[in-house]
């Protein structure tokens, strides 16, 4: 048997660089779609803690509309300087309870049947706290600033977003 050198093909060197070229691509998308999965987690992270923040808000407004229907004091339960949890129970009921922090146990968000409540449910990583204060931009005794804070923590950070509203007795 014998071989000519003129006979064409892939040499040793040629395969070891295109096998390269392979390599370099395929971690190249590899990392991409790891990236691409850490940046969606972080982001339905903070859609979720958005709207557990505009949802605090929602309760305290209908807190306030329950008040003025049953013709209670428009902000009973939510006068003065007060951090607190608000949630609805199974009931339909608004429930606020006082919490001394975001840190607090109590404040906790749980889910149960895909709703988030504080009482029932497996945890989450989320904490959220309703903050009622009597500002300077609120002059009138018919003022609130509201401030729903929603907190949690993902790869080591914690992160946190607050909503901020000035609710009026305009009734």
């Amino acid at each position: 048997m014998t071989y000519d050198l003129k006979e064409k093909g892939f040499g040793i060197l040629e395969v070891v660089i295109a096998t390269g070229i392979i390599i370099v691509g395929l971690v190249a998308v590899i990392s991409f779609i790891i990236q691409s999965y850490s940046v969606s987690q972080v982001n339905r992270n903070k859609f979720a803690a958005t709207m557990l923040a505009q949802e605090g808000i929602e309760l305290v407004r209908n807190m306030r509309d329950s008040n003025w229907v049953s013709g209670a004091v428009w902000n009973q339960n939510i006068a003065g300087d007060g951090t607190y949890r608000i949630e609805i129970d199974a009931s339909g009921n608004v429930n606020i309870v006082n919490v001394s922090s975001i840190d607090d146990i109590l404040s906790k968000l749980k889910i149960n049947s895909g709703l988030y409540q504080h009482t029932l449910g497996v945890d989450t990583i989320f904490y959220r706290m309703i903050t009622a204060s009597n500002t300077a931009s609120c002059l009138a005794a018919n003022c609130l600033q509201i401030t729903s804070t929603v907190k949690w923590s993902e790869r080591g950070l914690a992160r946190n977003y607050a909503i901020t509203v000035e609710l009026y007795n305009w009734k």
